[in-house]
């Protein structure tokens, strides 16, 4: 049995932080060898932290006797991570470490990861599609692009449990009491992308990418989601 509790995020979370995006994001897919897996994750890891000024964890303490696996009474594992990114705010307190950690995990896929770098390029897609997602909407003038929701992911143990909702809540109530309207993030048809419009976000703009990448559709769409801060304090009524 245990018991989670939401705290901020801290530089001793980022390993449970990297075991989440390692399958959320379909990384094992690009580089698909367990010496650049790591690596990876920990670029994708170390960009969230460079691009955000908020970072709360969901982590599950144990309040069991002992498992086979070692875990017992106050054991923490990080169930959930929601990273973002709030327009005037300080960034994060990990941000310098993360870019030492950025630069020498890139290092070593450019070196190591030579072999599969066709793959590792193509994760490098989405990054393009979403610059002309922002475009798309700066030209349309559909949406506020100021205040995001950088990421946001549940370990399967935990997805539908309320953790996400729980951790979702939490940003807005941030976003609200410091007086901010509108936010936005970026999502694609490999996630739960479902969890935004079951919030109310509106599909901003939307494009297709392609890939050629074992275990992977040929074809991923890419979409900005916009929405706006609920005036009132949210508090998530699922079960945890």
């Amino acid at each position: 049995m245990s018991t989670i509790t939401y705290r901020p995020y801290e530089p001793r979370d980022a390993e449970g932080v990297m075991a989440i995006v390692l399958d959320a994001f379909n990384i094992r897919c690009y580089a698909p060898r367990p010496y650049l897996e790591r690596s990876a994750a920990e670029v994708f890891l170390s960009e969230r932290l460079l691009g955000s000024t908020y970072a709360q964890v969901a982590v599950a303490t144990e309040d069991a006797p002992p498992s086979d696996d070692g875990e017992g009474p106050g054991t923490e594992r990080v169930m959930g991570i929601l990273m973002g990114r709030v327009e005037d705010e300080p960034p994060l307190p990990a941000r310098p470490l993360a870019h030492v950690h950025r630069l020498a995990a890139l290092t070593w896929l450019a070196t190591a990861g030579m072999p599969q770098w066709e793959t590792l390029a193509q994760a490098f897609g989405f990054d393009y599609r979403r610059a002309e997602l922002r475009q798309d909407v700066l030209m349309a003038g559909c949406a506020a692009l100021t205040d995001e929701i950088t990421l946001l992911a549940v370990h399967p143990a935990c997805q539908g449990r309320g953790v996400g909702t729980r951790l979702y809540d939490e940003f807005m109530n941030h976003l609200r009491t410091h007086g901010r309207k509108d936010f936005f993030l970026y999502t694609d048809s490999l996630c739960s992308y479902e969890f935004c419009e079951q919030r109310g976000l509106v599909r901003a703009a939307s494009r297709e990418l392609r890939l050629d990448v074992p275990d992977l559709p040929d074809r991923v769409g890419v979409y900005l989601y916009a929405g706006e801060v609920p005036t009132t304090t949210t508090t998530s009524a699922a079960a945890l």
